[in-house]
């Protein structure tokens, strides 16, 4: 299911020089042109996650929440802990990914499966800090929510918006370095948020902890299922080359969102939107995305 967006490294330099990532039509900031006068300062977001979380990202009453029956006997903590076989099931699943990524350079089609003796030869658990995995599983989970396309809104319609897919990051990066007293985070520790760990353990208690805050602030979150864009950068000389590979890229791209839309379909109703309806007791505004779209169409 392609409910997150990898980086795109094109296979050539023309490539490259062609397209970038963006995030949702508009600026790239993440927000519509029509929406993008009406939302959050810097100062009020930070004011706002201060008071979502009093004691911190990693406080007992988060901790309480997520956890009751403690971190070490929470199947939460297998995010930061995975078993040999998980992990070894993930190098597997990046491996068939990347075998099946469009842009993939050619000389790495034969690049063999990993083998599970490689995988125990470079597993190497450590011990648990419970600490530090609250707040960084809590920060993670906080991206998927105030990111990753979805909007946070206030009851006159403001975007609760923390910054595009990267600046989102570094928001969440810094709060942490506040909490912390240290420069110890930077945005590549939460960018694209839970995606990489998301298949270790369930994370609907983490997002039923953060839906039921935003709730209590009045607050209501929007989904969708994100979506890659190119930006084609202007050119003072006509290029038939030029204009075919981005044609042909745009068309590969509708057909992977089309692919993912129809698997959506067939997957399990996402942890994120089973968190909302809990605490919201109906679904999100954009779910299911096809019905959304065709409704708005």
């Amino acid at each position: 299911m392609l409910l997150k967006k990898p980086q795109l490294h094109p296979r050539t330099p023309t490539q490259r020089r062609m397209v970038a990532l963006h995030d949702r039509s508009g600026d790239g900031s993440g927000m519509r042109e029509e929406e993008s006068i009406k939302h959050y300062t810097d100062a009020e977001c930070q004011t706002l996650f201060a008071s979502l979380f009093p004691a911190g990202f990693a406080g007992k009453d988060v901790l309480n929440e997520m956890a009751p029956e403690g971190w070490p006997d929470s199947t939460l903590h297998f995010i930061f802990h995975p078993t040999l076989e998980q992990l070894h099931w993930e190098r597997v699943q990046l491996h068939h990914n990347l075998q099946n990524w469009p842009w993939i350079s050619k000389d790495r089609l034969d690049e063999p499966e990993p083998t599970l003796e490689e995988t125990r030869a470079d597993y190497q658990d450590s011990p648990i800090d419970t600490t530090r995995e609250v707040r960084e599983l809590v920060a993670m989970c906080l991206w998927d929510v105030f990111s990753n396309e979805n909007d946070v809104v206030d009851p006159d319609g403001r975007l609760v918006h923390i910054g595009s897919w990267r600046g989102a990051a570094g928001f969440l990066a810094e709060q942490l370095n506040r909490e912390t007293a240290e420069r110890e985070y930077d945005y590549m520790h939460f960018y694209m948020g839970s995606f990489w760990v998301s298949e270790r353990a369930d994370l609907t208690p983490v997002y039923e902890m953060i839906f039921r805050r935003l709730k209590d602030r009045l607050l209501d979150w929007r989904y969708r299922l994100p979506r890659m864009h190119l930006i084609e950068f202007p050119s003072d000389r006509p290029d038939g080359r030029r204009s075919y590979e981005l044609e042909k890229m745009r068309a590969e791209l509708e057909q992977a969102h089309r692919e993912a839309m129809d698997d959506l379909k067939h997957k399990p109703v996402p942890a994120i939107v089973i968190a909302y309806n809990n605490i919201y007791g109906v679904f999100p505004r954009g779910w299911p995305p096809w019905e959304f779209n065709e409704r708005d169409d």
